[in-house]
């Protein structure tokens, strides 16, 4: 009688907090991130995307778009791990490799962020984006003194 009872208990209680709002599912966590974000509320979009996280651990878009968030923020070592997550769960994830690059970029970590954006363009050939990056890199890197570029075949 007593399990019937928490049982019972457990379930009013999953009722109320949906019917409140108290509680959300993921896609509408991510849809809440997506608006912050939109409307460059990075840290409100960055809790929506930990909530998205914490709900489905696998979610690579989440990791992503946290990631994104998190560079606007200046926390780009975060957003290298948020995309290093996103990579890991999905591997031809171009846009993560994009941003990973860019990232890496920010940190003076030059061949890295060469190598993200050799894979972004071996994912999406067409993105122009990654080719203008990884040029501009590439540029900054020997201004650096880090050597000259890698050779393309």
């Amino acid at each position: 009688m007593k399990h019937v009872r928490a049982i019972v208990c457990i379930g009013m209680v999953s009722v109320c907090l949906a019917a409140s709002g108290c509680w959300k599912s993921a896609s509408t966590e991510l849809e809440d991130g997506l608006k912050y974000s939109d409307s460059e509320d990075y840290q409100n979009a960055i809790a929506s995307f930990t909530k998205v996280i914490r709900l489905e651990p696998g979610h690579a878009e989440a990791h992503y778009y946290r990631g994104l968030a998190r560079y606007q923020t200046g926390l780009h070592e975060e957003a290298i791990a948020d995309y290093s997550k996103a990579i890991l769960i999905k591997p031809n994830f171009p846009e993560a490799f994009l941003n990973r690059g860019l990232a890496r970029h920010r940190l003076g970590d030059y061949k890295s962020a060469i190598d993200d954006m050799e894979k972004a363009i071996q994912l999406n050939p067409r993105d122009g984006t990654a080719y203008s990056s990884r040029d501009k890199i590439e540029a900054d890197g020997g201004a650096h003194g880090i050597g000259p570029a890698p050779k393309r075949k």
